[in-house]
């Protein structure tokens, strides 16, 4: 495998979904709040892709998002949003700390999509 994955969000059955998609192609660890991903982050290990929520309890996907640029910069960082947050998205998808936007329900093959452009856009 090789690759490392960081799926982060406060709802279990998203977790479970997004780790089922995933499972074949990284190694993915998950975390249910910013300070869980704040300490599976400093294992020093790294990750190469970052998928978080951007609505949850205490601290939001944005700041975790901020934390993820400066521990791992070369991440692909992958914002989840509702449906409901369509005019944020847009800014959103223009800020330097997300590589990617997707919106809920979760399409997986977009997901997938938008993870691979966003390395390409990358390496570019």
């Amino acid at each position: 495998m090789g690759q490392r994955l960081l799926i982060v969000d406060d709802e279990q059955d998203m977790l479970d979904f997004l780790e089922r998609v995933f499972r074949r192609e990284y190694e993915v660890s998950r975390a249910q709040s910013v300070e869980e991903a704040e300490r599976a982050l400093g294992d020093g290990k790294g990750y190469d892709v970052v998928i978080t929520d951007r609505r949850m309890p205490r601290r939001s996907g944005l700041e975790l998002l901020e934390i993820v640029s400066r521990t791992c910069p070369k991440a692909v960082r992958v914002l989840l949003t509702g449906y409901a947050e369509s005019l944020v998205n847009e800014k959103v998808a223009q800020w330097a700390l997300v590589d990617a936007w997707v919106s809920k329900p979760i399409d997986s093959a977009a997901l997938k999509a938008a993870i691979e452009e966003a390395k390409a856009r990358r390496t570019a």
